[in-house]
């Protein structure tokens, strides 16, 4: 075998042998930030009373071309610019494909933010890392849309 092409396999090899290196450095680095959130704290309240779900909605106050718009909340809704999202605003350029969900636990109903790149505001507060429990009246805002919880 010349010379030459076995220079050009030992950097072959050497080029595969860094990238999976690399790959399992990344492997590290998710697998730690995914405890992480494994870790979270996740409020986990005791039924209130019976545990029915209150029939909340979510109705936009703001863009005015996008006001009057109702959403009902379920089990888990989540809230983007992607059509598959139970409250979808495709022409909010402010808001991330899944943006934020609202979700049902112990007869309440939660806010998250999902990693947005905008963040998610609730009563004119950034939300955190963790969920926020959601009330009848509260305003959220994601990217340019603002949603108020009512009945």
């Amino acid at each position: 075998m010349p010379h030459a092409l076995l220079h050009v396999l030992s950097y072959f090899f050497l080029g595969l042998l860094w990238l999976f290196f690399l790959y399992a450095v990344r492997m590290v680095f998710v697998e730690i930030k995914r405890s992480r959130a494994e870790r979270a704290p996740v409020p986990v309240l005791p039924p209130v009373g019976t545990d029915q779900l209150v029939p909340l909605k979510l109705k936009v106050v703001d863009p005015p071309q996008r006001r009057g718009r109702v959403y009902d909340l379920g089990e888990e809704v989540t809230v983007g610019r992607s059509p598959g999202c139970a409250v979808p605003l495709e022409d909010d350029t402010f808001i991330s494909s899944v943006h934020a969900r609202v979700f049902h636990r112990a007869g309440e109903f939660w806010l998250e933010d999902l990693g947005s790149t905008n963040g998610t505001w609730l009563n004119e507060e950034r939300l955190g890392d963790g969920p926020v429990r959601l009330q009848r009246g509260d305003r959220m805002k994601v990217g340019s849309t603002t949603l108020e919880v009512t009945r």
